[in-house]
């Protein structure tokens, strides 16, 4: 009788190492990989610890109704002597404890909708490779501080009085807010006649623009291939983007020049739900002829590359502004790169989401409107947020 290792008979040993042999196979082949998604939380977790601890009781709270952390362990961390930053680093240690499965459903959870809300900063890192040719077509730097400068020219008090522009300030202060948060520097010109307003365009392309993006934003009047001045004089389209061309305007060289113009040609009226059409001029009784049939012609924009031209409306139709809220197309405008900006979204998807959103408006005359592009980008063009 065997009582001890050295004692033991050879049949003994063999069998002995024949089962760690089985044993080590079955670890081998059987064992997951150790710790795949467990490793990908842990390269990020200095992203997702800045990212998260701008509220991190939001994301405990999540965590807690997903059932990735207990009721008691929400508690503990959820300790009111610890900060925003500790309160997730312990979260984070706490998950990658509990193993892969618990990883995994942790970043699932990050890629909620509701958690992307409150984080933008997670739609951007989750996003999924984008083609070869989407990484071939390259972006237009935007990372200067400024970002560049924004000009607003807001056309509201006209010499005939009765084609003041109401509710043109509330388009104005709308663009502020958002070219401001998107790191511009915005520069406001107020009721310019024609001839000031050209050359207010002529001298703002000698500038030495330092910055990566040039936005013009033109709210007036409008017709063809011209915006009004308040004196009624028209401003035609090569006076508003000629002076930008890369030859006239050589610091814009390359960089993106982008102009959003509220204006429309038509015959002017007043809807009931005082809304207004930005036009000049021209007889109600034909007003049902011209919204249906007059064919406007779009404002052209220079061979050159690097434009991009929004206008308000397409051809023929009006362009709608409402005397207490602000012009159908600007408002989308703003909401529209509030939403999208920080995700990351181009400019010609976002201008997407303002056809979308302006072609769903109805006056109570059944009158709709479009609005429509032109553009000679050779990048994408996204209006990085500011960190």
């Amino acid at each position: 009788m065997t009582t001890g290792i050295g004692s033991s008979t050879p049949m003994t040993l063999y069998n002995s190492y024949i089962k760690s042999i089985i044993n080590i196979i079955i670890i081998i082949n059987i064992t997951p990989c150790p710790c795949t998604v467990m490793q990908t939380l842990l390269e990020s977790k200095t992203f997702f610890i800045d990212t998260l601890s701008a509220d991190a009781s939001f994301v405990l709270q999540h965590a807690e109704q997903s059932k990735i952390i207990t009721k008691r362990e929400y508690s503990n961390l959820n300790h009111p002597n610890h900060t925003q930053e500790n309160i997730i680093i312990n979260l984070l240690d706490k998950v990658m404890n509990k193993g892969d499965d618990t990883c995994r459903r942790f970043l699932q959870l990050l890629q909620d909708n509701e958690l992307q809300e409150n984080f933008p900063g997670l739609k951007e890192h989750f996003r999924p490779p984008q083609p070869a040719l989407y990484d071939e077509i390259g972006e237009y730097k935007m990372s200067s501080v400024p970002r560049g400068l924004c000009v607003i020219i807001n056309n509201i008090v006209f010499e005939q009085q009765s084609d003041n522009r109401a509710g043109s300030e509330v388009d104005e202060k709308s663009l502020i807010e958002v070219f401001s948060w998107l790191g511009f520097t915005v520069e406001v010109h107020r009721d310019k006649t024609a001839p000031q307003m050209k050359d207010l365009l002529k001298d703002l392309s000698q500038k030495d623009h330092e910055g990566d993006c040039f936005v013009c934003c033109i709210l007036s009047h409008g017709g063809g291939k011209e915006v009004y001045g308040t004196d009624g004089g028209a401003v035609p389209s090569e006076d508003i983007f000629g002076p930008f061309r890369g030859t006239s305007c050589q610091s814009l060289a390359g960089k993106p020049k982008v102009f959003f113009i509220q204006a429309c040609r038509g015959r002017k009226y007043q809807l009931p739900v005082q809304v207004q059409a930005d036009n000049l001029g021209g007889d109600d009784a034909a007003e049902e002829a011209v919204l249906e049939t007059d064919t406007l012609e779009m404002i052209t924009i220079p061979a050159d590359g690097d434009f991009l031209v929004a206008r308000s409306t397409v051809k023929g139709f009006y362009s709608f502004r409402s005397t207490e809220s602000g012009s159908w197309f600007i408002q989308s405008l703003c909401k529209q790169l509030t939403t999208h900006c920080p995700k990351g979204e181009d400019i010609q998807s976002i201008l997407l989401c303002v056809n979308e959103d302006v072609s769903k408006n109805v006056s109570k005359l059944n009158r709709k409107q479009m609005p429509v592009q032109r553009v000679t980008l050779r990048k994408k063009l996204v209006f990085r947020v500011p960190s």
